[in-house]
């Protein structure tokens, strides 16, 4: 699998050819390639979804770029990993609130093509790229195929992560289908 972006590995487009949304791990350090890419895609809008510390500690060049529309949103709750895999679908839920709504309407109502991201491009970004799918009308299939591109993508970024954090279940931090489908079941339940 290859990322759109030179210096990322989890960007893509979730409508496929289309690159109205394109979701992303965090864009750090963009290649002449990279910005070229998004400005010939009329991408115009950047939502970070980091956590101000995480965005200060690895800063996103774009923000600064005349280009774009450099916003900082974090998800709520979206930098603290769940204990289980059980507790994941609820975590994904619990990013749905009232900064959630205003991540999706700035997205669903921004001039030109919308880039988003987090750190990994997989939790957070994941929730955002779902949200907007199903909003969008597509099956829980589509939205978990897309979902589950990210454990492609990230296999040797995620092997490193346990590596280096040995105490962390690896269930937690790799992409199952169970995780995305067991939260779209959560929002129809809840009537998101």
């Amino acid at each position: 699998m290859s990322s759109l972006l030179e210096s990322t590995r989890n960007t893509r487009a979730i409508l496929g050819e289309s690159m109205r949304y394109i979701r992303s791990d965090a864009v750090t350090a963009p290649t002449g390639r990279d910005l070229s890419f998004l400005l010939a895609h009329d991408v115009q809008t950047v939502i970070d979804l980091r956590t101000e510390a995480e965005a200060a500690a690895r800063p996103c060049p774009l923000a600064r770029h005349p280009s774009f529309r450099y916003h900082l949103l974090p998800v709520t709750g979206g930098d603290r990993a769940p204990a289980t895999p059980f507790e994941v679908p609820q975590a994904y839920f619990a990013m749905c609130d009232r900064q959630m709504a205003r991540i999706l309407g700035l997205a669903e109502g921004a001039p030109g093509g919308v880039l988003y991201f987090c750190n990994a491009g997989k939790d957070r970004t994941g929730v955002v790229s779902a949200l907007l799918l199903h909003r969008l009308g597509y099956s829980d299939d589509s939205i978990a195929a897309d979902y589950m591109r990210s454990a492609e993508n990230l296999s040797d970024v995620l092997a490193e992560y346990l590596r280096l954090h040995p105490d962390t279940d690896p269930q937690v931090i790799t992409p199952r289908r169970a995780y995305i489908t067991s939260f779209l079941r959560l929002l129809r339940e809840r009537g998101y």
